[in-house]
């Protein structure tokens, strides 16, 4: 079930209505919301809830378990192995078999495996961490356990979060379950210029550089420089617009239900640095690949050689979590191999450090494109297509611009850039959400006439619906 479905349009303003309904019966309330979420997902698969309730009652006796034994640590591995186990195998067992027979063929193995028939559950790396930090903050004593089955049932499986995020801490949940959850003027009003604008997003911009992209990555060899070039920009703001339009409307369902979920995108293509877009970029992300992965690798409490390496570790398995593709992991590499380097290098420059105007421009400039030169890597099918495009990009004559081919999307990106950049410097969304005017109604009018104006014959599926 899509979110720019009109199937979920209708699901949804049931949820809402039985919602308010239920209010003074807790309990029926939340049975109806894990109801909803279970329905929510089996729209996809039902074969597949098996392992959102295993995951569920896995982690849930675990967290109960490890304040009651003598050695927690056990049970946070049995966690971490179940629930990391069978994440590799659906997403990863056909790419290690792959990998085995490309090098075994080439060192004259004639031990082959097939393939095996494996449909990738939808949302399975997002629920799985999840989960995950639930054990992980019991076993530190950050978190305390929940008792209540349903309440944990609900955090693992409720509908806006579940496909694809943001990932949510469990106390950053049971904080809005347990507290106040009736919807007032204020509430409303910024859930609805979130979802306004997370299908402005993802059908008016996404839907509609969607085509453009994969025309241009399906034939990349065939590109010459503005193609490659303009393509490449073109996905930049077709994964921004498609991913931060999902996770807009995701909040913005869960405020309407009463569940103020954290920022989850915050105008990442205005960083001055790799480090400040990680902070801007699916945030719930980047603080779970800091807090569970950097932080237990050793963070930057062991010297300089070491926290390079620990960045590299980190965002080459944050590619991997992306995938199995080794264009994955080279995309977690280009980020963490950048990210070491600004480290090391960048924040010991005291001019490339200033504030002036020029410097910081430059920074941006230069932060952009590694940004975009990484969403190459992420976005072509095969490791040769990623070569194609950089090959454009470098030998192709740069004289090849047509104006009727070329012009329009130049002309549209740039007024996406700049509007971007605009919208971060004046904070355009969080300015709709707080007017008490016009400005609130107008931009909502406006919104509803590009749907109507500029909806595309097809949509299509949220990208990180795959992973």
């Amino acid at each position: 079930m899509l979110f720019n479905s009109i199937h979920f349009v209708v699901f949804f303003l049931a949820v809402f209505a039985m919602n308010n309904l239920l209010r003074p019966w807790p309990t029926a309330q939340k049975l109806m919301l894990l109801a909803a979420s279970y329905y929510f997902y089996g729209q996809w698969s039902w074969m597949y809830l098996g392992l959102i309730l295993w995951s569920t009652l896995l982690d849930y006796a675990i967290g109960l378990g490890m304040v009651r034994v003598r050695h927690p640590q056990r049970l946070l591995w049995v966690s971490l192995a179940t629930n990391l186990g069978l994440l590799a195998f659906f997403k990863y067992t056909n790419w290690l078999i792959e990998n085995w027979n490309v090098a075994a063929g080439a060192v004259g193995f004639t031990w082959q495996f097939s393939p095996m028939d494996i449909i990738l559950p939808v949302g399975i790396s997002f629920y799985t961490f999840q989960s995950l930090s639930y054990t992980i903050d019991v076993y530190r004593g950050v978190s305390t356990p929940r008792r209540n089955l349903l309440d944990y049932a609900l955090f693992v499986a409720f509908f806006p979060q579940l496909a694809a995020g943001p990932i949510v801490r469990d106390y950053e949940f049971f904080r809005e379950l347990d507290g106040d959850r009736r919807l007032d003027v204020e509430r409303a009003q910024q859930a609805l210029v979130l979802i306004a604008f997370g299908f402005a997003k993802k059908i008016v911009f996404a839907d509609n550089l969607a085509p453009i992209v994969d025309h241009a990555y399906a034939t990349p060899a065939a590109l010459g420089f503005w193609d490659s070039l303009l393509a490449t920009y073109a996905f930049a703001f077709q994964i921004y617009c498609d991913f931060s339009g999902y996770t807009d409307i995701a909040i913005g369902t869960a405020l309407l239900l009463g569940f103020r979920y954290p920022q989850n995108f915050n105008y990442p293509y205005i960083a001055t640095s790799l480090q400040d877009f990680w902070r801007r970029w699916h945030i719930s992300l980047s603080r779970w690949l800091r807090d569970y992965l950097y932080v237990s690798l050793g963070g930057n409490r062991k010297g300089p050689g070491r926290t390079y390496i620990n960045l590299m570790l980190t965002m080459l398995l944050g590619g991997l979590w992306h995938g199995a593709s080794w264009n994955f992991v080279i995309w977690g590499g280009v980020h963490g191999g950048y990210l070491a380097f600004e480290r090391a290098v960048l924040q010991r420059i005291p001019l490339w450090n200033s504030e002036h105007v020029a410097v910081r421009c430059l920074r941006w400039f230069v932060t952009f494109h590694v940004v975009c030169f990484a969403w190459i890597f992420f976005r072509a099918k095969t490791f040769a297509d990623s070569q194609a495009i950089i090959a454009n990009l470098a030998f192709e004559s740069v004289l090849d611009f047509d104006f009727a081919r070329h012009g329009g999307l130049a002309l549209l990106l740039g007024i996406m850039l700049a509007a971007h950049l605009l919208g971060g410097g004046v904070g355009t969304k969080e300015r709709v959400m707080r007017d008490r005017g016009p400005v609130f109604a107008v931009t909502l009018a406006a919104i509803a006439l590009m749907l109507i104006w500029f909806t595309p014959a097809a949509t299509s599926a949220f990208i990180y619906f795959q992973f």
